[in-house]
């Protein structure tokens, strides 16, 4: 293709300023991302064990399923993208020609029909395991062009600002307007599956239009392609990549079952059922209000430092959730919008740190391969989301349970400890984790320099 040799060097465009344009067409691909993903992560399992009537312990074991298929599906799918080309470029198609199948996936995913036994259990897995394929399609790729657009570090950080405020925005749609849409209508299973019709339909307009408004501007060189063993050793051999990844896992388990437990918590033990599209608008409005606060810190200091201060303000958080009491609302209203201030670095950090090991394992071996990168960070958040689905099931069967009944004491205190100790102590662990990663703003423009420096 005679492109070819122009994609082997950046141009001037792509290391400089990207155009607040651009910013928004790239950030709303993560508006339908999110009101999609965080949707079946803040709801779905309340609606296999509530709605769908599926027992706690299998609805969590459907969850662990459909993510450890993702250990294959994502990297599978970066390493796809990494060897696509096509006139639109390397990732951008899947964006264009996953929008419809994403769209029906999460559709049939809360379609809830009328069925018994095992049959109930297998509609459950198949229609998860589809969506997790379809959202694995549509979002390696969509995640790896935040490396494809600039070489900028800090534009970087201001590009998934864009991201995580639109991330932010689908997340509060899935959250405050969920459980209202559902009560609009007659019963919670047509509710639920209306729901997921009217989202889809969202998903898929806002996922073209996000296809229409970026351009690649940074393509790896052309070079000899290596196999998927030699691919997934370069994932093995970069260091930072590991420690963020291994980090995010523990964090994001703690926000999962935290967000899980929030229907729970305010159902059964505040007996405020009501007030639980409140709650997640408390959570997600702080987080998003504060991303340009975390963006200028980032700048400041380094993202790791503002990812640990953002994730240890959200443990703090709930030890505050552990020791007030049970009847005070609107001090629990208040520390929700306390830890979702923190939280706020969880979408941030993560996304803005990525890009920077691509150049890393660029640096240190030669060859850049963001596919088969943000295909395992993909499956990272996803892995996350299946482990705090088991940990929430089983612990939910653990502490007996029983769905739409009032709980006994020990299960009330159950629900309060998987809502505060069980994530303050993940917390706790994942932060120690990234105080590892080594990768700040002047080791960056090393690396480019060098890379620069080798294509000479």
């Amino acid at each position: 293709m005679k492109t070819e040799v122009k994609q082997d060097t950046p141009s001037s465009e792509a290391i400089s300023r990207l155009s607040v344009g651009r910013k928004l067409g790239y950030g709303m691909g993560d508006f339908a991302a999110n009101l999609t993903f965080q949707t079946v992560t803040l709801y779905l399992l309340f609606f296999f064990t509530d709605v769908f009537l599926l027992a706690a312990s299998t609805a969590g074991i459907v969850f662990f399923i459909s993510k450890l298929w993702n250990a294959v599906c994502d990297p599978t799918m970066g390493y796809i993208a990494d060897r696509a080309h096509s006139r639109w470029g390397k990732n951008r198609p899947f964006i264009l020609f996953g929008a419809v199948p994403l769209g029906i996936a999460f559709a049939l995913l809360f379609a809830a029909p009328d069925l018994t036994g095992i049959w109930r259990a297998a509609y459950a897995l198949v229609t998860f395991l589809l969506f997790s394929t379809a959202y694995s399609v549509i979002n390696v790729p969509y995640g790896a062009l935040t490396a494809n657009l600039t070489l900028d570090t800090h534009e970087r950080s201001s590009l998934t600002g864009y991201r995580m405020g639109f991330a932010i925005l689908g997340t509060l749609l899935g959250a405050g307007a969920t459980k209202p849409l559902v009560a609009f209508f007659r019963n919670q299973v047509i509710g639920f599956r209306m729901m997921g019709v009217i989202y889809a339909c969202i998903g898929v307009v806002v996922n073209l239009i996000t296809f229409a408004s970026v351009r690649e501007q940074v393509l790896p060189p052309s070079e000899e392609r290596k196999s998927l063993k030699e691919d997934l050793r370069l994932v093995m051999d970069n260091r930072p990549f590991l420690l963020l990844t291994v980090g995010c896992i523990i964090l994001f388990v703690a926000i999962n079952i935290l967000a899980a437990m929030v229907n729970y918590y305010f159902k059964y033990n505040l007996h405020a059922e009501s007030m639980i599209p409140v709650a997640f608008l408390c959570f997600f409005v702080a987080a998003m209000v504060a991303i340009p606060f975390w963006v200028f810190v980032s700048k400041k200091t380094s993202k790791k430092f503002a990812f640990m201060i953002g994730m240890s303000l959200l443990g703090l958080t709930m030890l505050g959730l552990l020791a007030v009491p049970q009847n005070q609302l609107k001090v629990i209203l208040a520390l929700l919008v306390l830890g979702g201030l923190g939280m706020s670095t969880g979408y941030l950090c993560p996304w803005a740190m990525i890009p920077d090991t691509v150049e890393f394992s660029e640096w240190k071996t030669g060859h850049r391969r963001e596919g088969i990168l943000y295909g395992f960070f993909n499956f990272a958040f996803k892995f996350s989301a299946a482990f705090s689905g088991v940990l929430a099931g089983f612990g939910l069967d653990f502490i007996h349970y029983v769905p739409n009944v009032a709980q006994q004491a020990g299960t009330l205190k159950g629900i309060h400890m998987l809502m505060t100790v069980v994530p303050f102590l993940f917390i706790l662990v994942g932060v120690m984790v990234i105080f590892f990663y080594p990768i700040d703003a002047k080791m960056h423009a090393r690396m480019i320099a060098d890379i620069e420096a080798q294509k000479r």
